[in-house]
């Protein structure tokens, strides 16, 4: 069974498939950046667990992007497609929202394209089910329609999908990943910006900004659910009691300060106990993994 993670890292476990949802889980941290240009923050959720080997690409029209997916997929067997959750008829979002989503190709054939998304989840704008079915050219083509212009906070969540940052091309193209023919060479690149990665450092600066800035926390809510189906990965089958609760209110916690605040009665002291109860809960050793 796919874990219960965010599309990105659902899509990704179910492509390198074998252990990859082990690996996923002694991946997964929480990081965050403070210096962002735009104002927003930019979390990373987890090591990568695809040794580099993924990259981003994309094309300008849908015909060369046709014509580049066939062939990767004829390569690779299956690729990973970033689509437009607006244009998924099996998304909440369907309609609603321009998002990216990411989802699989599996085969193309005269019938059309295999899709598979094995995401499932009970979002704010309803649940999302797994879906498996074959789309005809122009209903790809609709699915992964360019997501355009992304407000900073979800331009950063696709830049960070794979645990760190990378160029995801133009957000006005069609864009899907690929492996890479290249092996990485020289040392690991320098993360832009200031980032934070102690547990407890960045449970103390989310309560400081979140609780003052409730347009900052409502543009952040995602990111955060994010973090606790991560966390909750992390935590297996047989998670500390405490802990585990403690990941499961955080999101419920903060969706309902958003929506107090939407009706004029705001409740930071809500986002402050959830965020100061994960501080307390979070163990020594953590701590020691995150300053290593």
């Amino acid at each position: 069974m796919t874990p219960a993670l965010s599309c990105y890292s659902t899509a990704l476990v179910e492509y390198l498939g074998g252990a990859a949802a082990g690996r996923m889980a002694s991946a997964v941290h929480l990081w965050v950046r403070t210096d962002d240009p735009d104002g927003a923050l930019a979390f990373s959720h987890n090591d990568r667990i695809d040794g580099g080997a993924l990259v981003h690409d994309h094309r300008p029209d849908w015909p060369s992007a046709r014509e580049a997916l066939a062939g990767v997929l004829a390569g690779e067997g299956q690729v990973i497609v970033s689509g437009n959750a607006f244009h998924l008829p099996w998304s909440p979002h369907h309609g609603v929202r321009v998002v990216p989503h990411w989802f699989l190709l599996r085969a193309h054939d005269a019938e059309g394209w295999l899709v598979a998304d094995p995401f499932h989840a009970l979002t704010p704008g309803g649940e999302q089910l797994p879906y498996a079915g074959v789309l005809d050219d122009d209903s790809l083509r609709r699915a992964l329609t360019p997501v355009g212009h992304l407000e900073a906070a979800v331009r950063n969540r696709d830049v960070h999908a794979l645990g760190e940052p990378v160029d995801t091309g133009p957000a006005d193209a069609y864009r899907w990943l690929r492996r890479s023919t290249a092996p990485p060479v020289g040392p690991p690149r320098e993360w832009p910006g200031t980032w934070l990665r102690d547990p407890r450092e960045v449970f103390g600066y989310l309560r400081e900004r979140l609780t003052a800035d409730g347009d900052l926390l409502e543009r952040h809510v995602d990111d955060l659910w994010a973090a606790s189906r991560h966390q909750l990965h992390r935590l297996g089958t047989r998670p500390d009691p405490d802990l585990a609760d403690a990941w499961t209110q955080l999101p419920k916690a903060l969706r309902f300060a958003v929506d107090s605040a939407r009706r004029g009665r705001p409740r930071s002291g809500v986002v402050e106990r959830a965020l100061d109860t994960l501080a307390r809960l979070t163990t020594g050793p953590e701590v020691s993994r995150a300053r290593s």
